[in-house]
């Protein structure tokens, strides 16, 4: 029966000789990436002391690849490659099913291939609310230091808390984010469990779309020989059929004068939208920015000159974009938008 990893890592520091385990606990103690280890978390500790504080503060996963990374360094490679047998390199139980494998990277801290912190950050900024304990907790991990953790608290609201997070110290490493995850966990209880719920519900809705897509390609095929006018549904010319799909899948982004929404309300947005915070959270998720331009955006001073500064690059790119920008508008900005729609 193969081992879980925080067994086989036991095993492995029981095995080692007394002078590589103390270059080992040296190593550990040295590691520069944080989460840091702090010193009382391994001296005098026992070899399952020490197996119990690498899971708690890099998961079981980054305890696995911690573990290994600091035996190729003490050159203990024949036990690194005897861990990663006994392990499977990355998992910590043997051949899961595809149902529990969904399951699994939904409770942990990935969700697919990317970290749920990540793939949740918006709703997160938006909705964590006990961010004090997740704040000390953070500081005495040392994923971040005291000036930052005075800094953060300084600000106003809970979102532009977790903002600051995401845009500093949540970008160190993957273990930071897994030790976020497990934070969250503690303190965020319920929240995690929904948008855990949301993310199988969406796989589940990729599959039933995958079967819908199917089958209307079977009956696409069926329909090629069926008149031009039935297969449009209308007026039998193609451009204008193809006008109708765009301006149906613009969602009422493209106006009665040809001119996309976000274009010909410029000067009206740039004066009026005063929630931009959570635009931008939604632009940064969805690509439209990265994050350098996310965190010069949120530099500036007034909601007028993040918006000039969004129209002066990231909403030039392409029609995409701008369809991106009047989803958020719409979601953020509600009356403003059913109000300029009217003019």
């Amino acid at each position: 029966m193969a081992k879980t990893i925080k067994s086989a890592v036991a095993d492995t520091l029981e095995d080692l000789e007394k002078g590589n385990y103390e270059k080992f606990c040296h190593q550990l103690l040295d590691r520069r990436e944080p989460p840091r280890v702090k010193r009382n978390k391994v001296e005098d500790k026992s070899r399952l002391q020490v197996t119990d504080a690498l899971v708690s503060i890099f998961t079981e996963e980054g305890a696995l690849r911690v573990t290994l990374e600091i035996l190729k360094q003490i050159g203990c490679s024949e036990e690194a490659k005897e861990l990663e047998e006994a392990t499977g390199g990355n998992s910590s139980k043997p051949a899961p099913t595809d149902a529990s494998s969904a399951s699994a990277g939904a409770a942990g801290g990935t969700a697919g291939d990317k970290n749920f912190v990540d793939k949740h950050r918006v709703e997160l900024t938006k909705r964590v609310s006990n961010i004090a304990p997740i704040l000390d907790e953070l500081l005495d991990n040392e994923v971040i230091n005291q000036e930052t953790y005075t800094r953060i608290r300084a600000l106003s609201t809970t979102q532009d808390k977790m903002r600051e997070l995401y845009s500093g110290p949540l970008q160190a490493s993957a273990a930071c984010k897994d030790l976020f995850y497990d934070i969250l966990l503690a303190n965020e209880k319920f929240l995690v469990k929904e948008l855990n719920h949301l993310l199988l519900d969406c796989r589940e809705n990729v599959k039933k779309a995958r079967v819908m897509l199917k089958k209307e390609e079977v009956e696409g095929k069926r329909s090629q020989t069926l008149p031009r006018r039935r297969r449009f549904g209308g007026s039998g010319d193609p451009e204008t059929n193809r006008q109708q799909r765009r301006a149906g899948a613009s969602g009422g982004c493209t106006m009665a004068d040809g001119k996309h929404f976000v274009d010909k309300h410029r000067v009206q947005l740039i004066q009026r939208v005063s929630n931009i915070a959570p635009i931008l959270d939604e632009l940064q998720y969805k690509g439209v920015i990265d994050q350098e331009q996310y965190d010069k955006i949120r530099a500036l001073p007034t909601s007028q000159g993040r918006m000039r500064e969004l129209y002066s690059g990231p909403l030039k790119a392409s029609a995409a974009c701008k369809d991106i920008f009047y989803e958020s508008l719409l979601a953020n900005e509600k009356f403003l938008v059913e109000d300029l729609s009217k003019k």
